[in-house]
C-alpha cells in the first residue's frame, strides 16, 4: 500500500460513515439518534453538510497527527505507520491529505 493509496481508504472510510448516518435503513446508534430528532428534508441535508465537516476534519487532523504537522490529544509527535508488507505511510501524508480532504488537484 502506497501513503496515497492509504489517504484514499481514509476518505473512502469517511464518506461510508456519512452515508451510513444519512441512511434511515441503517442500524447504526448515529443513525437511531438522528432519527429521534424528526428532522424535513432541509434538516437533514444540513446536518449531512456538517456531518461531513466534522468527519473530514477528524479523518485530515488524524492523518496530519500521524505525519506529525498535528497534535493527537495535545502531543505532537511523528509517528512510523508501515503496511503488513513493511511499507511506511507516514511522511507523506500531509500533502496527500491536503489535496483528498480538501478537493485540491
Amino acid at each position: 500500500m502506497t501513503p496515497e493509496e492509504f489517504v484514499n481508504c481514509c476518505a473512502r472510510e469517511k464518506d461510508d460513515l456519512l452515508s451510513t448516518y444519512i441512511d434511515p435503513t441503517s442500524e447504526s446508534m448515529v443513525t437511531k439518534k438522528i432519527a429521534t430528532l424528526g428532522l424535513n428534508a432541509h434538516q437533514i441535508e444540513t446536518l449531512n453538510n456538517i456531518l461531513d465537516t466534522a468527519l473530514t476534519d477528524a479523518f485530515y487532523t488524524l492523518l496530519l497527527a500521524l505525519d506529525g504537522a498535528a497534535s493527537i490529544g495535545g502531543e505532537q509527535q511523528l509517528y512510523k505507520l508501515f503496511d503488513k508488507d513493511g511499507h511506511e505511510l507516514t511522511g507523506a501524508l500531509e500533502p496527500l491529505a491536503y489535496e483528498r480532504f480538501h478537493n485540491v488537484t
